[in-house]
């Protein structure tokens, strides 16, 4: 499988954009999901003691992709990334629970470091992964079918995880200010908890405007 993220997805984000892949293999997304949720339950009880309404959406990590959101115009809709999206169900004390781990640890991860996780279950993937901007917005897609959007925060069921998934493509995106530093420690954390919760064995790839396949 082949991703690549063309030249305009930094034009119209961030000439900084970072997008780090995990491939996690030999997952085990069931045994541990009661553990994972404790975890989302947790850090959901510091959200609701750390954020409002309003702080959510001027905190210093959302506010670089609300800039972004903005170069997209009058056609960027509500959500502009599974973060905010995530942020909001929280402080309206919604259950965040899922069945499976992995979606469990990674919604854990985006409300502890504030920033967009997505992942994708690649054996529901056609071909190669590309991520570009038509529309008027980020999409990304495989060979058959449109996968998610990347600004108003949509995903294609057809391709999420779930308990029975036994590979997991994950992907998690940065903007400045977040240091190339904290990127790794938090991607390091992420491996981490793959390794300790779901047995996975992983690989990582970073892809930028460098190198962007």
């Amino acid at each position: 499988m082949k991703i690549t993220l063309k030249p305009e997805v930094f034009k119209k984000i961030h000439p900084k954009l970072k997008v780090y892949f995990i491939y996690a293999t030999g997952v085990d997304n069931k045994s541990l999901a009661k553990k994972a949720n404790h975890l989302l339950a947790e850090v959901q009880e510091v959200v609701l003691l750390s954020f409002n309404k309003d702080t959510a959406k001027s905190h210093l990590l959302i506010s670089p992709w609300n800039v972004a959101k903005q170069e997209f115009g009058k056609k960027a809709k509500h959500y502009h990334t599974s973060i905010e999206l995530l942020l909001q169900k929280a402080l309206r004390r919604q259950k965040l629970e899922t069945k499976d781990t992995i979606t469990a640890l990674l919604r854990y991860l985006a409300l502890k470091h504030i920033v967009p996780f997505g992942a994708d279950d690649p054996v529901k993937i056609k071909g190669d992964i590309i991520f570009e901007v038509k529309k008027e917005e980020l999409q990304y897609r495989d060979a058959r079918k449109l996968l998610g959007k990347k600004l108003d925060y949509w995903k294609n069921a057809k391709t999420a995880l779930n308990k029975d998934s036994w590979c997991a493509l994950v992907h998690v995106e940065f903007l400045p200010p977040v240091s190339t530093q904290k990127q790794k420690e938090i991607v390091d954390e992420t491996v981490g908890l793959l390794q300790a919760f779901c047995g996975a064995e992983t690989k990582v790839a970073v892809l930028d405007k460098n190198k962007n396949s």
